[in-house]
């Protein structure tokens, strides 16, 4: 194995590049990294002597460089030593690992330095692959991760701020989110080492689990996952194989920490639900200010939160982190409290947003409680649709991990997401999310719906359709105006504003701008209306609704739904197929080539069946005849079918295309075979047949009846006694056919 260049060349360069200019030539000296795996995997025994020899030099003093920069006082040259130190162990492997031990000290050295907070991130991303390169290495985990993971943990825990104060974060979020992702990774792999921080990670943890507005700082959604991943994966440093039961303890818990909650943000309205599992509502001041949580330093507790928008806030954490529970992988069987959780799920959907009149009044919905103020009723409205989107995840989440076995509450939620959909449809985001849950729960009930439940869920259909088609209202909107003005110009609108005539125009710009995830959440819903749920109970203009979208969205899967499942009505009568709209779409598509020209074998009907079994009998029983006029012996037959054959072959015509031989006589004089003695119709058979050269002979025909021309591709019937075919018979057919020829 020859030495590659680039480990001459990043060796020279880390030597004659200044310290400052190090960042900035880092991603070239990476690149050369990874062009070095050769050298920097391989042990001396695997390599010849010259190579080897120079290969461990330029090694060695690579890693001497490395460790040079790592313990140097200049923060660009750790910064850079942080950056190649990863690649270098990522390529390397075990040879590389075995000898960093040095590497891992200068690395935690690092993060009790005030060096800026993006070498601490790369250090902590650093250090989990190392540790996570050595767990499949036993000799390398008791050497490097045992005696030094507890003091990484140390230190990371202290980088984390502290419970929420009211402040601004004193670390930056991008080293919150690295460290709590690696703990997420590295506590299943050493929960040992990790059990004595169990505690402190979940205390630090706590308010990035849910966070609110009244924390007085900004928490990304990508701080929160990693929180939440983290705080998850602490089940796993329970001693004595206790996981799933501390599992299930949280999960309890937080359950109850979201209907405590749920008492205060819901306080404006008098909820009708009552639980199923034994929960009694706690009592709740309506003369105080909306508030939660608590201001202690309380591991059981979350931080305070203030005002409704906070309190809908909160409860839309604790039902992500519960998401987030089902979501992950468990070491051992865990008992999930379905029952808890779906009676905290239907808590949170029974609440149903009113309808405002014109007036201003509020009508349907749930009951109002009087001594809530207005403020507070529109602020729990405009985050109910939010709340839904929580609870309907956490449904779609159960459906993910149990499938099947879901099956036995699957109408229930249906039938809850079909009555509560009215009250949240005019947000996209709650769209989405029923599209997504409907998606699941159709495959494992749809077959069998009603036709009432079906009902429920043309406004769902209808709506689906739409979100599809998001330049139908536009064109319809352009096509009304266009008739209303009969398509003159509005004279007495000459003086308004200029812009006012640019509003068509801008509303129908905006009308195309769609939500990603609710087109792609439609896109998979309607193949699924099509082949899930019963045919026959749709409407013939819901389902023409849903053919027409599903060509005008050119989404394959729902025509070919469409195709496979046609529609048929009550009178028997169907719609037409959308297979040649299917076909111009997708021409160069496989799917369509099986669809128009299948390559199986056809099976034939009933009527074909028995005419191919009579056609079967009468070719056994031609057979037979041909067998038993082979019994004779040759010399008695032979000469005279040669005489006859010879004396007819000045008035026979061939076929060319089927090679059949007819004789012109029975063609033009049919009435001649038509005589009291005999008549015979006498036709060759062809070259390519099972029996060549045998003569097929028939018995006479009536003298009454006149013998039709036999065609190329016609054969002559036999009369009901053709089964006598003696010998004599034969001999003196074959005698009477010799003596015709010699008297012309």
């Amino acid at each position: 194995m020859s030495l590659p260049p680039e480990l001459r060349l990043l060796c020279l360069q880390l030597s004659s590049t200044p310290t400052e200019q190090l960042p900035r030539l880092t991603p070239v000296l990476l690149r050369h990294v990874l062009r070095c795996q050769g050298p920097l995997s391989s042990s001396g025994n695997n390599t010849a002597k010259a190579d080897a020899s120079a290969s461990s030099v330029l090694v060695h003093k690579l890693k001497t460089q490395l460790s040079t920069l790592l313990n140097g006082r200049s923060t660009e040259g750790r910064f850079a030593a942080v950056v190649l130190i990863k690649g270098v162990v990522e390529v390397g492997g075990w040879e590389v690992l075995r000898g960093s031990e040095p590497w891992i000290r200068g690395l935690l050295s690092i993060l009790k330095k005030p060096d800026p907070e993006a070498t601490k991130e790369l250090c902590v991303v650093t250090l989990t692959k190392i540790y996570c390169m050595t767990h499949q290495y036993q000799t390398l985990v008791r050497e490097l991760t045992t005696p030094t993971l507890p003091a990484f943990i140390t230190e990371c825990v202290a980088l984390l701020p502290a419970r929420s104060s009211g402040k601004a974060l004193d670390t930056s979020q991008s080293l919150i989110e690295a460290i709590f992702r690696s703990f997420a990774v590295l506590i299943p792999r050493h929960s040992t080492i990790f059990r004595s921080f169990a505690g402190v990670i979940r205390s630090r943890a706590k308010p990035f689990l849910a966070p609110t507005f009244s924390d007085g700082y900004f928490v990304s959604s990508s701080v929160v996952e990693s929180a939440r991943c983290a705080s998850v994966a602490l089940h796993h440093t329970v001693a004595k194989n206790a996981g799933g039961d501390e599992w299930a303890r949280f999960v309890r818990e937080y359950v109850k920490h979201v209907h405590i909650t749920a008492d205060q943000v819901f306080r404006a309205v008098i909820e009708d639900w009552e639980s199923t599992t034994g929960y009694i509502s706690s009592s709740v001041d309506v003369n105080q200010e909306l508030f939660g949580g608590s201001e202690l330093d309380d591991p059981s507790q979350f931080p305070r939160w203030d005002g409704i928008d906070a309190g809908v806030q909160r409860l839309i954490g604790l039902l992500g982190l519960l998401e987030e529970y089902l979501k992950s992988e468990t070491p051992a069987q865990v008992s999930v409290p379905l029952g808890l959780l779906l009676d905290m799920t239907t808590r949170m959907l029974s609440i149903i947003i009113p309808t405002t009149t014109p007036t201003g009044t509020e009508q349907g919905g749930s009951r109002l409680h009087p001594a809530i103020g207005r403020e507070e009723r529109d602020g729990l409205w405009s985050g109910l649709p939010q709340v839904y989107v929580a609870a309907l995840g956490l449904v779609s989440a159960m459906l993910d991990r149990f499938e099947s076995k879901f099956m036995s509450l699957a109408s229930g939620s249906l039938d809850q997401l079909l009555w509560m959909f009215p009250s949240g449809r005019g947000y996209p985001e709650f769209r989405a999310a029923a599209y997504s849950l409907m998606t699941n729960l159709l495959p494992l009930i749809g077959g069998g719906l009603s036709r009432p439940t079906v009902v429920k869920m043309a406004p769902v259909m209808r709506l689906c359709c739409k979100d599809l088609q998001p330049d139908s209202q536009s064109s319809s909107n352009n096509n009304n105006g266009s008739e209303s003005s009969g398509g003159k110009p509005n004279i007495a609108g000459m003086n308004m504003n200029a812009d006012a005539l640019l509003q068509n125009g801008v509303g129908n710009a905006s009308q195309l701008i769609q939500d990603p995830a609710l087109v792609a959440a439609a896109s998979t819903l309607l193949p699924v209306l099509l082949s899930h749920v019963p045919q026959q109970n749709i409407d013939l203009s819901l389902r023409a609704l849903l053919d027409r979208t599903a060509i005008l969205s050119q989404n394959k899967e729902a025509m070919l739904s469409s195709i496979v499942h046609p529609f048929i009505g009550k009178n028997g009568n169907g719609i037409p197929s959308i297979l040649p709209h299917f076909a111009r779409a997708f021409s160069h598509d496989n799917t369509v080539e099986v669809l128009l020209r299948p390559r199986m074998p056809v099976v034939p009907s009933s009527k074909v069946v028995e005419h191919l079994d009579e056609t079967a009998e009468f070719r056994e029983e031609e057979e037979e005849a041909v067998m038993d006029t082979s019994d004779k012996p040759v010399h008695q037959e032979l000469p005279m079918v040669f005489e006859t054959e010879r004396n007819a072959e000045n008035n026979t015509t061939t076929d060319t295309t089927t090679g059949t031989t007819t004789s012109k006589n029975m063609v033009e004089n049919h009435s001649w075979f038509g005589g009291a003695s005999s008549g015979v119709a006498t036709t060759i058979t062809p070259a390519g047949s099972a029996f060549t050269g045998v003569t097929e002979m028939v018995e006479p025909v009536q003298a009454s009846e006149k013998v039709p021309a036999s065609g190329p591709n016609e054969d002559v019937k036999m009369g009901e006694d053709s089964e006598s075919d003696s010998d004599d018979e034969s001999v003196h057919l074959t005698m009477q056919l010799d003596e015709m020829s010699d008297s012309e």
